[in-house]
């Protein structure tokens, strides 16, 4: 699976799947502090994977997320 990064400014970020366009994470600071939040989305559901310092350290617990759900064969509950 591929995925990627679209900055929609206003210090949010979506990671979405190439191939359709589905997004299935997204990053943002609290208001106006330069903390940020990391959630996981499939389905209808949201995950949340914590705050993070920085927008790197969100953007990469979203991908590290994903990552293990490729590789996991069970369907996520």
């Amino acid at each position: 699976m591929n995925y990627d990064w679209k900055d929609s400014g206003n210090d949010t970020h979506y990671y979405f799947k190439t191939d359709n366009g589905l997004i299935v994470g997204q990053t943002h600071n609290i208001a106006h502090t330069k903390i940020y939040l990391a959630i996981a989305m499939f389905g209808n559901e949201e995950k949340f994977l914590g705050r993070f310092v920085t927008l790197d350290h969100a953007k990469k617990a979203i991908q590290v997320f994903w990552n293990v759900q490729d590789l996991t064969l069970l369907e996520s509950s």
